[in-house]
C-alpha cells in the first residue's frame, strides 16, 4: 500500500488516496457530484480504465503514478487550454527534481521527455454539476517504475534514470508542492510568463518536425507558440497555426 501517511498539501489542497479505481478522471467526476471541490487531488495506486488523450489507453499497472486534480480557474473556458502548459511546467519539473539526466525538456502540447522518451501523460477535461462552476479535471500520469512498450513514441520512467528506487507517493508529493507553484504564478502573472518558461524547456524549438493530424500530415519547423499556446509551424510559404495534433521529431520511431 501506498504511504502517504506523512503528506502535507500545500494551502488549498487535499488529497484522496485509492488503491485501484477504473481512472483518477472518473473519480474525479464522481467526488464533483458528491460536492467535491477545487483543489482536491486524486491518487490511485492503479487504475483498471485509465485514458490517454485522444481516447487512447494508458497503460495503468501498480508502480507509477496516476493522479488527477479538481481545480477552479476562475476563468473562462477559454483559457482552459492554458493549463496544459502549467501542468507540463509541474510535471517537468518534478520529473527534474528525481532524474539524473539534465535533459527534461517539453513537448507541445503537453508532454515531458527525458532524454528524448516520453515519462508522462496528462489528460485536461471539463466538468460542471448542475447550476455549479466549470471545473477543470487534470489527470496526470507520470511513469515511476515502469513503462509501457509498443507506443507512438520512445517511453522511460524514473527509476531507469536514477541511482536508487523512488516510490510514487515521493513523486506525488513533489507534484502536488509544483503544481500549487505554477497554478499560482499563472494566476498572478497571466499566461504569458507561463509560455515563456515552457518555451525555456521546449524540446525542438527551430527545428523540423511533423505534425500528425486526423486528416493529413505536416512538415515543417517549429518556430514558436502563439498567445494562447498554438504551435507556429513554418512550412516555408505560410505560417500554420497548430491547435491540436501529434507531434514527431527526426528521431522518433
Amino acid at each position: 500500500m501506498s504511504d502517504y501517511s506523512n503528506l502535507e498539501m500545500p494551502d488549498g489542497f487535499d488529497h484522496q488516496a485509492f488503491l485501484s479505481i477504473d481512472s483518477t478522471n472518473k473519480e474525479a467526476i464522481r467526488q464533483i457530484d458528491k460536492g467535491v471541490g477545487s483543489g482536491h487531488w486524486i491518487t490511485s495506486d492503479e487504475q483498471v480504465g485509465g485514458r490517454g488523450r485522444g481516447g487512447r489507453e494508458w497503460v495503468s499497472k501498480a508502480g507509477n503514478l496516476y493522479s488527477t486534480l479538481i481545480y477552479d480557474t476562475n476563468k473562462s473556458l477559454c483559457h482552459s487550454a492554458q493549463l496544459s502548459f502549467v501542468t507540463s511546467l509541474a510535471v517537468r519539473d518534478t520529473v527534474a527534481a528525481f532524474v539524473n539526466s539534465g535533459d527534461v525538456k517539453c513537448k507541445w502540447p503537453n508532454d515531458v521527455l527525458v532524454d528524448g522518451a516520453k515519462i508522462s501523460g496528462i489528460l485536461l477535461e471539463t466538468y460542471s454539476k448542475h447550476g455549479g462552476p466549470n471545473l477543470m479535471i487534470i489527470g496526470i500520469g507520470i511513469n515511476v517504475a515502469h513503462h509501457p512498450d509498443n507506443t507512438l513514441y520512445p517511453t522511460t520512467h524514473i527509476n531507469d534514470k536514477t541511482d536508487k528506487p523512488f516510490g510514487h507517493f515521493e513523486v506525488f508529493h513533489i507534484l502536488a508542492g509544483k503544481m500549487a507553484e505554477w497554478l499560482h504564478i499563472w494566476q498572478e502573472h497571466g499566461f504569458p510568463v507561463i509560455r515563456d518558461e515552457w518555451l525555456k524547456h521546449a524540446k525542438g524549438q527551430g527545428e523540423m518536425i511533423k505534425v500528425r493530424l486526423p486528416d493529413q500530415e505536416l512538415n515543417g519547423r517549429f518556430v514558436d507558440l502563439d498567445s494562447q499556446g498554438a504551435l507556429k509551424l513554418d512550412m516555408g510559404n505560410e505560417i500554420k497555426l497548430i491547435h491540436s495534433g501529434d507531434v514527431f521529431f527526426p528521431n522518433d520511431t
